[in-house]
Formats: C-alpha cells, structure tokens, sequence
C-alpha cells in the first residue's frame, strides 16, 4: 500500500469510528406537531370511512381531548364533517360519527390511449362523478388544448367549480421525463418532446402528473386490482400497443429512465422477411392478431382483437390459428421476462384482458416449457380501464400534498 492510501485509509476508519449524530434542520414547533396530529387523525378518518373520537383515539394513540380538539379544527377548515350519532352499544351516551369530506375538491385522471381517450372526473376518496371518451385521433393534435377543454367538461358535468379542482393525472402511451416531457411516443403519435404537463398545468393553475400509461395500468392493478398485496409482479398491458408494468417490492418501478416496460419497439428475429425481424408492437398487439387472421386466410368482419375471438369462438379456422401464434408469442414474451425478473404473479391486463379465458392453458404450458418456477398468470379485472383507473390514484397523490397544506394553513 502506497503512503498516499495508508493515510487514505486511516482517515476513511477515524470517520466511521466518530459517533453519528442526527442533523436537525430546524427545531420542531407546537405547530410542527398540531399539524402532524391532525393530519393522523384526517387519515384515520378516511381509513374507516365514518368513525367516533373514541376509535380515532384507539387508532392514533392520541388522548381523547386531543382528538376532540383536531376534530373541531378540521370541521373548521371543511375536512371533516358529521356523520351522525352512534346507534351502537347500550351503555353511556352514543358517539358522534364523523367522515371526510371528500367532495371538498376533485382531481381528474385521463388515459390518453392510442384509439380512445377515456377522462374521469373524482371526488378526494377516487369515487367517480363524471366521464368522458373521446377518440385520440381527434384531440392529438393539440393534446394540451383538448385535455384541458375535456377537464373543463367534466367540471361542468359534475357541476363542481373549477377552483375545487386539485390535480390531474394523465398517462400517455410514450416515455415521459420526471416533469411530465413526452420523450419518445408510441409509433402511432408523434408528440416527442411535447411538454404536456407544463402546458396543461398552466392551463389548469393546478399541479399535472403526465406518466406513462403502462406505469398508471400497474399502479391501479397494485392498489385495487389482481396485485393487491403483491410484493413482486409483472403487469402486461395488451391492445392497440403493449407495454409491461413492474411491481419491485411492493412499488410501481419505474426505471432509471422511466422508461421500464417500452417493449414495443423491441424486435424479434426470424419473424419476417426482413433480417432485423418485427417489433413486438406489430406483433403481439390486436394489430398483430388481425394481420395474422387475414394472412391464415380469415375473411369475417376484424375492426378489433375482439372480432378475431369471436371468430375463434365460432371454429373459425385461420381465427383459430391467429389466436394460437398469438398465445404462443405472448407466452414467449412472458418467459423471458419472468426468466429476468422472477415475479409472484403476471397480470393481463388491457384490452386483451377480456379474452384471457382463451389464452390462459397455453401460455402456462409454455410458461412451463420455458422457466424454472412459473408464476399464476392471471387476468385483469380492471381490463381497459386501468389506466384512467391508475391516472387517478396518481392524482389522489397529489391531493395528499394539498389536504396537508390545508391542514398547514
């Protein structure tokens, strides 16, 4: 060891012998603490949905004069209200109920999909109060202009005034940076570098979170759908395009790029003419199936993935054969992944979804043909519908900051 490294090292070993301290940057306040008390009393309020003092003392360890004096103070700010009396148990007087205030604001969630833009307007507990669809080729070309009209129209709709509104999620099929830049669209748009949240944030005056669509897919399915209580999950996101969604450790992984799951435009050797092969976006897609139908020979009425099973479903022939290569090229898409990622679970999910029933037997047989410990692969409930579900649990993250600077306030 040169003198320079020994001394080097010497140092490196005095560091880590000195006792750590805790940095403080600033000194906590009665007010740091009555706002950290009454936000976990507004959040045992939503957890329960109506609850008593005595159960928000119980949750939060608080003492009951301090709960009855937060609750005095969030009714006074319109974050909670009453819910009525107790009718519960025989013994003292019955307990006034309480629950939040969820109508207090609305966030909106958009799925601004490759053929249909589906928008839903909901109150601060995600229950829906209006919803809109309008065909993506009709908005594309001023995306920011016509999010922000469709905004406008739900507000209208749900007769709600459009100050009350708290913050916007939209995902979009494309790779997007941290503040919401369209980077790299799907082949089917031409939005790269569209600064979509900055546009329709000033728009709005409110805060707009723009994230890829298959990111918002998984982010529902691990909140309300098929990965509910899932550490580790793969979410495949199948129709006009397909995209995969990664659940790591209980959280939506996003990449270092946010740019995890953009599968479509990987391409597959020996699969056409051309020697650097076919993208997996002209393949496995509902695109891909029609064309696969039309090359077996199918000759039925194909507007979408659905017609190509319904044929199957009726002994169409070249249907039946569509859907089989389908399966299978799915399945081989499934096995690599799993082989990288090993998850508990696959989910599949889009609006491919509807028809898993089909697909399921084949692709455990070749999820079983090709990796060690094959996972259950299962069908999504959510279907077309959880990306808009997914945009607005990410809106609902926002509303979060804006409940805690009302209680701040």
């Amino acid at each position: 060891m040169t003198p320079g490294a020994k001394e080097h090292d010497e140092r490196h070993h005095l560091a880590a012998r000195r006792p750590r301290v805790a940095v403080v940057p600033f000194p906590l306040t009665h007010g740091h603490i009555r706002r950290a008390n009454a936000w976990a009393v507004l959040q045992a309020v939503r957890a329960t949905g109506t609850t008593s003092r005595t159960q928000i003392s119980e949750r939060t360890g608080l003492t009951g004069m301090s709960v009855h004096r937060l609750i005095a103070e969030l009714r006074r700010r319109g974050l909670v209200v009453p819910a009525g009396i107790s009718t519960g148990g025989a013994v003292g007087r019955p307990s006034s109920l309480f629950r939040f205030n969820a109508s207090i604001g609305h966030v909106v969630g958009v799925d601004v999909g490759n053929e249909t833009t589906r928008a839903v307007l909901a109150t601060l507990d995600g229950a829906p109060r209006a919803r809109r669809e309008r065909p993506t080729s009709e908005i594309e070309v001023d995306l920011g202009g016509n999010l922000r009209d469709l905004v406008r129209d739900l507000q209208r709709e749900a007769v709600v005034r459009a100050d009350a509104l708290v913050g916007v999620g939209v995902g979009v099929p494309a790779i997007t940076t941290v503040d919401g830049t369209i980077m790299r669209a799907s082949q089917h748009h031409v939005w790269d570098g569209l600064a979509l949240s900055g546009l329709l944030g000033s728009s709005l005056g409110r805060q707009v979170l723009v994230t890829q669509d298959d990111q918002l897919a998984t982010l529902a399915e691990l909140h309300r759908g098929a990965c509910v209580g899932v550490r580790n999950a793969l979410v495949l996101d199948i129709g006009k395009g397909i995209g995969v969604g990664i659940v790591a450790d209980g959280s939506v992984y996003a990449g270092v790029h946010s740019a995890a799951g953009r599968v479509a435009w990987i391409r597959v050797p020996g699969e056409g003419a051309v020697g650097d092969g076919v993208q997996l976006g002209s393949l496995v897609t509902a695109d891909g199936l029609i064309r696969d139908y039309r090359r077996f020979g199918g000759t039925s009425v194909a507007h979408g993935a659905i017609d190509v099973f319904r044929a199957d479903a009726a002994s169409d022939e070249a249907a039946t054969l569509a859907v089989d290569l389908f399966a299978d090229r799915l399945g081989w898409l499934i096995a690599v992944l799993v082989a990288v990622l090993d998850p508990e679970r696959v989910v599949i999910g889009g609006g491919i979804s509807g028809s898993f029933g089909r697909l399921s037997a084949r692709l455990a047989r070749r999820l079983g043909e090709s990796v060690a410990a094959p996972p259950p692969v299962v069908g999504s409930d959510l279907g077309p519908e959880a990306v808009v579900t997914g945009a607005i649990d990410a809106a609902l993250q926002i509303a979060d900051a804006w409940l805690q600077e009302r209680i701040g306030a």
